[in-house]
């Protein structure tokens, strides 16, 4: 019994393993990587395609250098003791007085993207994405949506630990798609170079000159 050959090593088998998780990788973080691309170009071009991207936030002046915070109806006291009614006894992470649209707001939030606003005149609670205007009425906040969409913030940590792992799989991708587009290239430019250096390679297969195959039969 003839001892079997060993097997040669499989030179490709790196090759078809990348090209399967280039194929594979992309297939399952295609729509990630396209909600993270969409909402980028979105908060890029703001005043083209978000309602009132184009507005540009003029101040009202009541937050001035001289303005006297213990005469706002709702105090920091105050909006504090909301806070502990929404979030309990925890560490915040910032409270703020901010003019927002010609309305006084406290900005209140633990952190991990969480955030509530307090009015400073009628102490009413709003999510932050709810914006409201000088005249009293709520409306949806869409850049800030848009952009806790695309950080992942809007769905808390597991949010944005997807959002990172669809970074690591856009870098992955990219190097894997320049190793299968450069290695067919390399292993092309070897043979040449193989056969530049060897031109005997060149002719060893071909037929001696002068010489014709033989009839059959003969």
């Amino acid at each position: 019994m003839k001892p079997v050959a060993p097997k040669a090593p499989d030179k490709n088998r790196v090759f078809r393993t990348f090209r399967q998780w280039h194929s594979w990788g992309g297939l399952l973080v295609s729509l990630l990587i396209l909600v993270v691309a969409a909402t980028g170009i979105v908060l890029n071009h703001k005043d083209l395609f978000l309602p009132g991207g184009k507005e540009k936030t003029r101040l009202s002046g009541q937050l001035t250098s001289t303005t006297d915070l213990r005469s706002l109806p709702v105090s920091f006291e105050r909006a504090l003791e909301l806070a502990r009614h929404r979030y309990g006894d925890v560490p915040l992470e910032k409270i703020e007085l901010k003019e927002e649209r010609g309305w006084l707001a406290y900005r209140v939030g633990p952190g991990q993207g969480e955030e509530i606003r307090i009015d400073a005149h009628s102490g009413e609670i709003l999510s932050k994405y709810g914006l409201k205007s000088g005249t009293g009425a709520t409306t949806v906040q869409w850049s800030k949506i848009v952009n806790d969409l695309h950080t992942g913030k809007i769905f808390g940590t597991g949010g944005k630990l997807m959002v990172d792992a669809t970074s690591a799989a856009i870098i992955a991708l990219t190097l894997t798609g320049i190793y299968l587009w450069g290695l067919p290239r390399l292993r092309k430019r070897q043979r040449a170079n193989q056969r530049d250096a060897n031109p005997r390679d060149r002719t060893r297969c071909a037929a001696p000159t002068g010489t014709e195959p033989l009839p059959k039969g003969s």
